[in-house]
């Protein structure tokens, strides 16, 4: 009786087997025969992106703020001045005023011998490789899903401003990707929130996970590369830094399509945006916590970068790239949702928002998130770390 129970046992092993293997097949020879919708959507993404950056480059004006804001500042750090413009300096309402952290000065030196154009050119195919290795180490494997990223307006906004958006996007992706390792999400985490402090709910929901160790090490790597970066260009504009970020916000954050600049389109006080940024804010990485202690990972996540999106004071199109981050653990195959921020393009404004504009960013990107965090019956599996 055991011996043809084992034989049955192996017999539905094996053809189980066989069925794998042969819906692997046919899988493989469906990728090998891309539909037509597939075929239009990928050439439709690479000619518009491509088309957008040898315009850009055409007009001079590829990688804005490598041009106008970083390079200026690594030529100024050369010459022993500050990178920082005074505060009454007209180009911050140009947004070519270099306000990062001076560790991003320190990592373009390397640029600074080369012509500005070719520069340009570098920063944006480095851009648009980290967009597609954003998916990548994700583990996105549906052709269309990297042809719908390369559609979206914060991803061509990103690319053609060559911005640190993009970079922070993939450092959220190595984090989720290696969360449960030490070393790699704590140099993500850290440097990430180093370059641009905004992403500090992201050592919330780490907490939140109880990686205690990987949020320590994290802190410290942050906080020892910020130190050393600014000894390097001698503490210069240290003292004066905050001052420079809180004029930036009174500057910026009402024209913006933050919450802020929102209350500020519908005639309401920026300290009434801010106080409704910081209850919605607060509110998200509260849910953040309860969805980590029932073990939801992949919507605790997206929580937490949604937090910090509505707790920025100042939002651009660009900055919304980070959520293609959780669209792409939490629906890594193709559907309607990945042209959401497509429509974007009835917004695609990059500088100051102007009227109805202001809303449409954030009624997307609820939109979006609204669907993730929302577990409808028969929804695929989020993407799990290899």
């Amino acid at each position: 009786m055991q011996r043809a129970l084992r034989e049955r046992v192996h017999h539905q092993v094996v053809r189980s087997a066989a069925d794998i293997s042969g819906s692997w097949s046919n899988s493989s020879t469906s990728s090998r025969r891309p539909g037509a919708l597939t075929v239009a959507l990928v050439f439709l993404a690479v000619t518009l992106m491509l088309g957008l950056v040898g315009l850009s480059a055409y007009e001079g004006l590829l990688a804005w703020d490598v041009r106008f804001a970083y390079l200026p500042a690594v030529d100024a750090v050369l010459d022993g001045r500050s990178p920082y413009p005074e505060l009454d300096d007209p180009i911050l309402e140009d947004q070519k005023g270099y306000v990062y952290p001076p560790q991003l000065v320190v990592a373009l030196l390397p640029l600074a011998p080369l012509p500005v154009g070719v520069a340009a050119f570098l920063v944006t195919v480095g851009m648009l490789a980290l967009l597609l290795l954003t998916l990548h180490v994700i583990g996105v494997r549906d052709v269309r899903c990297y042809a719908a990223a390369l559609l979206w307006v914060p991803s061509i906004s990103g690319v053609l401003l060559g911005n640190i958006s993009i970079p922070l996007a993939f450092g959220l992706a190595v984090l989720w990707r290696y969360r449960d390792a030490t070393w790699r999400p704590a140099f993500a985490l850290g440097l990430s929130v180093s370059a641009k402090l905004l992403l500090w709910p992201m050592f919330v929901w780490m907490l939140a996970m109880r990686r205690l160790r990987t949020t320590l090490w994290a802190a410290l790597i942050g906080l020892g590369v910020t130190t050393a970066a600014w000894a390097a260009i001698g503490f210069d504009g240290l003292a004066g830094y905050p001052d420079l970020l809180r004029r930036l916000s009174d500057i910026q954050a009402e024209r913006s399509y933050s919450i802020v600049g929102m209350a500020s389109t519908l005639g309401v006080s920026g300290a009434v945006g801010s106080v409704l940024a910081l209850t919605f804010g607060i509110g998200l990485l509260v849910w953040c916590v309860v969805l980590a202690r029932r073990g939801d990972e992949a919507r605790s996540f997206t929580c937490a970068i949604a937090a910090t999106l509505v707790l920025s004071p100042i939002v651009w199109l660009h900055y919304l790239v980070a959520l293609l981050v959780p669209l792409a653990i939490l629906r890594p195959r193709f559907s309607p949702i990945w042209l959401l921020p497509v429509l974007l393009w009835v917004s695609p404004k990059p500088g100051y928002a102007e009227g109805i504009q202001t809303m449409f960013p954030a009624i997307a990107a609820t939109i979006m998130l609204a669907m993730l965090l929302t577990r409808p019956q028969g929804a695929e599996s989020p993407v799990a770390a290899a």
